[in-house]
């Protein structure tokens, strides 16, 4: 589960009013992250957000709806592919390593030291403190996109975004394949899956 709350902490941004979801830039970046074998791919369009990474050799998928509280685990075991729904609680997915200045801002003391270039795009550096008790240093874009974060005493940085594009992207990307079955799990409550012919239930 290690890697599923640093995916949590990924997708989970400020809590903001539905208004505001429009003015969240949607964008395509590749990460590199402390900890991770090859860069992690992040996609997001409006409320949704998608991470695909690898683990162990696995290729793994986090698909993230915010308007149906729903995360989606795309995975592959015993010849099944599978999609698990778990509930995204947002305040509990609130953990290190977030992709929005927004929510850095929100939970430290933050204060620009100066700029950068990084993955191409210009950007704020920027000193913070008090983020669930930790120190360092981050670079954020004109779009308000960390490119970067380095906790204080370390050389490497936790996450690096090392290819970043601006635009909405296709909405083939945040639903369940139609070769899935679905499986939700306890305590999802009233959230169900994206609807759609893609998704297929679980046969006991």
């Amino acid at each position: 589960m290690r890697w599923l709350i640093v995916l949590l902490s990924l997708m989970a941004l400020t809590p903001v009013a539905n208004a505001q979801v429009s003015s969240e830039p949607d964008f395509f970046a590749r990460v590199r992250m402390a900890g991770f074998e090859t860069p992690v791919e992040v996609r997001r369009t409006g409320a949704k957000m998608r991470l695909d990474m690898l683990s162990g050799g696995v290729s793994q998928t986090y698909i993230a709806d915010r308007d149906k509280g729903v995360l989606i685990h795309l995975t592959s075991a015993g010849g099944k592919r599978i999609a698990l729904l778990f509930p995204l609680n947002r305040e509990a997915a609130l953990l290190p390593l977030p992709l929005d200045l927004a929510t850095l801002e929100a939970r430290a003391t933050v204060r620009p030291v100066g700029s950068s270039l990084m993955a191409g795009q210009p950007c704020r550096t920027l000193e913070f403190s008090g983020y669930l008790n930790q120190s360092g240093m981050a670079c954020a874009n004109s779009d308000g996109i960390l490119m970067q974060m380095t906790q204080k005493g370390r050389n490497a940085p936790l996450f690096q975004v090392v290819a970043y594009a601006r635009g909405a992207q296709d909405a083939k990307w945040f639903v369940i394949p139609p070769d899935y079955q679905t499986a939700v799990l306890p305590g999802l409550g009233g959230a169900t899956a994206p609807a759609g012919p893609s998704v297929n239930p679980v046969k006991p």
